[in-house]
């Protein structure tokens, strides 16, 4: 109690200086742990979300591209493709299934994305039904349903209807008069689909034809294999006995080189944010040894009463290692309250914990703050032995 007394004493002598280090010291470990979270998060739901389906067809385009729209719709959309390739693929034998998708029709300026429940699945889509039932589901109830994304929900309500057009600037010639009735809001997910609208493709291509539109049109196809060891051989055989040019994509492939880049990006910033914590460590030892001199008569006067050189080098190593405690403690409890903040955004960076491994970081950075809080330690016994 004594010791502590002795502490906290000191620590108010020097509590401008301390607080800042501290600070410091947990903003850096804050931002380490979120970095890690955040680069953790989006790897987990890109590799979630590219295992749903084992292969992608498009019109001939880069692999990546298709991808990443496909997946997360990113980029513009890829050319289209005739239905007909659609309806070999899914009568292939080792298909289990074929989901087509078309982005070909809008409304008011919102996306219409046309697909099977098979594409909902893949992509993780998750719906609050509001109509007749409660509960949740992505299962269309009929040819007419739609489901729209978060960031429409607070200008459509479940159970209103809407009607699409053709293109993505239509005129009242492009729009179809048969209306969709919303079915239910799909859950936020971070991405453009939040701004899209989901029809039932056999839906859409009703309407299409009652609108005069004879050409079914699609802009990729997902794909789910009975068996994955057949996926090179099913790629091979859709790249070469197809009439049609095609682009086969193997989402987890591609997404595997990316990682690498956003490895690479996530390692500068941990980094960056691992300098700023030797940076306030250092700080740290340069505020120890600036209020050195000042510690002399208090040196003196527990040496009167009869502290050792041990003890006196023991309550200096206490001091700074109290303050990479609360610093490390403080970091975390910033980091949590972060989380909160950022999963708003990113609502995938709030359904993951974080690796034990990523706290590996932590872990030097108190075994650095301990060796630098030895050296003021070790200088203070050796000015106490002389004393």
């Amino acid at each position: 109690m004594v010791i502590l007394k002795i502490i906290c004493r000191s620590f108010g002598q020097r509590a401008g200086r301390s607080t800042i280090s501290i600070l410091a010291l947990a903003l850096s470990i804050a931002l380490l742990l979120v970095i890690s979270h955040i680069h953790e998060a989006v790897r987990s739901y890109a590799r979630q979300v590219s295992s749903g389906a084992d292969l992608i067809v498009g019109a001939p385009s880069q692999p990546v591209h298709l991808a990443l729209y496909s997946l997360f719709r990113i980029g513009p959309p890829p050319p289209v493709l005739p239905w007909n390739i659609y309806e070999e693929i899914a009568g292939m034998e080792d298909v289990e299934w074929a989901a087509p998708v078309s982005t070909n029709e809008s409304h008011r300026g919102y996306t219409v994305t046309g697909s099977t429940a098979h594409y909902m699945e893949t992509l993780q889509l998750k719906a609050l039904n509001f109509i007749d039932t409660s509960g949740s589901g992505t299962a269309f109830r009929n040819d007419r349903s739609a489901f729209i994304g978060a960031n429409l929900a607070a200008h459509y309500q479940p159970g209103e209807t809407l009607t699409i057009a053709n293109g993505f600037s239509p005129s009242l010639k492009d729009e179809y008069q048969t209306p969709f009735v919303i079915q239910g809001v799909l859950m936020e997910t971070g991405t453009l689909l939040d701004s899209n609208i989901l029809v039932p493709i056999e839906g859409l291509r009703k309407i299409r034809k009652a609108h005069g539109i004879t050409t079914d049109y699609l802009n990729f196809i997902m794909i789910k294999l009975r068996h994955r060891h057949s996926l090179f051989k099913v790629q091979q055989e859709l790249k070469s006995t197809l009439n049609t040019p095609l682009e086969v994509v193997i989402p987890a492939f591609e997404l595997e080189k990316l990682g690498h880049y956003q490895r690479m990006l996530n390692n500068v910033f941990m980094a960056m944010s691992f300098i700023i914590g030797v940076l306030s460590l250092m700080m740290m030892y340069f505020n120890l040894s600036a209020g050195f001199a000042e510690r002399k008569q208090e040196v003196e006067l527990l040496r009167m009463v009869g502290a050792s050189p041990w003890q006196l080098a023991g309550l200096t190593l206490a001091e700074p290692m109290l303050q990479i405690l609360v610093a490390l403690c403080s970091g975390v409890i910033v980091y949590k309250i972060s989380t909160l903040f950022v999963g708003s955004w990113i609502p995938v960076v709030s359904s993951i914990t974080l690796p034990f491994e990523q706290l590996v970081w932590l872990l030097s950075l108190f075994l650095l703050g301990f060796l630098v809080a030895c050296l003021p330690a070790w200088r203070m016994y050796g000015f106490s032995r002389r004393t």
